[in-house]
């Protein structure tokens, strides 16, 4: 890890949640979240995505944010999986202009790490 990530939280849930889907069609990302307040199915769009990886491993976030709450959106600053993308080969195809965002999703069983161009849209 060259650059210290930042984990920056989106508040657009107050509570965890779990994965229920998640949809990709070679451009746009539907994960759809089922809220532990019973209060049903969040669903957030990704539109025009470079690269998506989902990890099983939930506590990998107690090694990048201590003391993570509950939110499950989060923007990262200095990307350690955008870095590495760059370094093997996405900086063949794409110059370094491109102004691509990292996105991840924390539930209470996975990790969704999202490279967008665009931002997200909550549905």
């Amino acid at each position: 890890m060259t650059n210290h990530e930042i984990w920056n939280p989106i508040r657009m849930i107050d509570c965890e949640c779990s994965v229920n889907s998640i949809d990709y069609n070679a451009t746009d990302l539907i994960v759809e979240l089922e809220r532990f307040d019973n209060n049903g199915i969040v669903k957030i769009e990704f539109k025009e995505v470079f690269a998506y990886r989902v990890t099983l491993e939930h506590f990998r976030i107690n090694d990048i944010l201590e003391g993570a709450g509950i939110a499950p959106l989060y923007e990262v600053e200095n990307s350690d999986y955008y870095n590495w993308l760059i370094q093997s080969g996405m900086k063949v195809l794409y110059d370094d202009s491109l102004k691509v965002r990292h996105f991840a999703i924390k539930t209470t069983e996975h990790i969704i790490d999202i490279l967008s161009l665009d931002s997200y849209t909550v549905m």
